[in-house]
C-alpha cells in the first residue's frame, strides 16, 4: 500500500453464510520483479521536497496520475443524476439504516448514547420503475425550475429538502453532504426511547430516512445559477405520518420472517427472498 510506484488498486468483497466473517481482497498495478528489497519510498528531507519529483502539481501531498473513469451505464435518468450519483444515494442511506437497526446509531437523547435496534428495518430500493410516473421523476420536477422555498412532497411521499449556497459543489458532493446532514439530526437532537414521529420534534429528515415501513426513495440535484445555490432533494415512500412509530425496536432482524423477507449479510436489514 504504501509503494509509491503504484497507481492503481482495485478492492472486492464478499459475505459466506458458512462463515462467520467477510473476505476482502484488493490488488495493485506493482508489478516490481524483487519486492523483498523494493524500496518502497524515496525520502523527503523537509516539508519543501515533498511532491517535488511531480511531474504535474501536486494534490494533498499525492502526485497526480492521468485517468480515464469508466462511465457506469445508466439505469435511471429520470432524475437527471449520474449513476454514481444513484448508487450512493442509495448505499448511503441502506448504510444508515442498517446502523440504526443494528443499534450503532449515536442518539443524543439515548441513556447508551445509542439508539435502540429494530427488529424489521427495511432495506431500500431505488424508486425509477420504467415506464411509470416513478419517484425520481417526480422528485426532479420538484427541484427542476429552482424554487425559492421547500416545495411540497409528492402525494403518498415524505421529502426531505436542502438548500445549499454553493453553486460549484459537485453533483455526488452535494448529495452526500444533504444525506449525511439530515441523518446527523438523530446525533445533534437525539429521539430517545420514544420512537413516534411528531413533525414538531426536530427530528423530521431524520425520520422519514429512518421510517421502516419505507420501501423506496429517490433523490434529485439542482444548480441553480440565480441565486448561486444547489438544490438537493430526496422523496420516500411510503409517507410516515404523525403518530406513525419511526421504527419498531427489538432484536435485529427478528421481524423478517414475518415479513416474509430475510436477514442482510451482515446483519441489520430485511431484503426480500432470492
Amino acid at each position: 500500500m504504501a509503494n509509491a510506484t503504484i497507481t492503481a488498486f482495485a478492492c472486492t468483497y464478499d459475505f459466506c453464510d458458512s462463515k462467520p466473517k467477510g473476505i476482502m481482497v484488493c490488488i495493485t498495478d506493482n508489478t516490481t520483479p524483487n519486492p523483498v528489497n523494493l524500496k518502497l519510498y524515496e525520502k523527503a528531507s523537509d516539508e519543501q521536497e515533498v511532491c517535488s519529483a511531480c511531474k504535474n502539481n501536486c494534490t494533498e501531498w499525492l502526485c497526480p496520475q492521468p485517468h480515464s473513469p469508466v462511465p457506469l451505464p445508466t439505469t435511471c435518468s429520470d432524475d437527471k443524476l449520474t449513476q454514481d450519483s444513484n448508487n450512493a444515494a442509495l448505499w448511503m442511506h441502506n448504510y444508515y439504516r442498517k446502523v440504526l437497526a443494528s443499534g450503532w446509531a449515536k442518539d443524543k437523547k439515548s441513556k447508551s448514547g445509542y439508539a435502540s435496534p429494530a427488529k424489521g428495518m427495511l432495506a431500500l430500493e431505488y424508486d425509477c420503475a420504467k415506464g411509470t410516473e416513478n419517484g425520481a421523476k417526480k422528485t426532479y420536477e420538484l427541484i427542476k425550475d429552482c424554487p425559492t422555498n421547500t416545495p411540497s412532497p409528492t402525494s403518498g411521499y415524505s421529502l426531505n429538502f436542502l438548500s445549499l449556497n454553493n453553486i460549484t459543489v459537485s453533483e455526488q458532493d452535494a448529495l452526500e453532504h444533504a444525506i449525511k446532514t439530515w441523518w446527523g439530526e438523530l446525533e445533534t437532537k437525539g429521539l430517545g426511547s420514544n420512537t413516534m414521529f411528531d413533525e414538531s420534534s426536530g427530528i423530521t429528515n431524520f425520520a422519514h430516512m429512518a421510517y421502516d415501513k419505507v420501501t423506496k426513495v429517490a433523490c434529485a440535484v439542482q444548480r441553480c445559477p440565480v441565486p448561486a445555490k444547489t438544490l438537493v432533494a430526496c422523496q420516500y415512500s411510503p409517507a410516515i405520518t404523525n403518530g406513525d412509530n419511526i421504527y419498531e425496536t427489538g432484536k435485529v432482524c427478528s421481524g423478517c420472517k414475518k415479513l416474509g423477507m430475510k436477514c442482510s449479510n451482515p446483519g441489520g436489514l430485511c431484503e426480500k427472498q432470492p
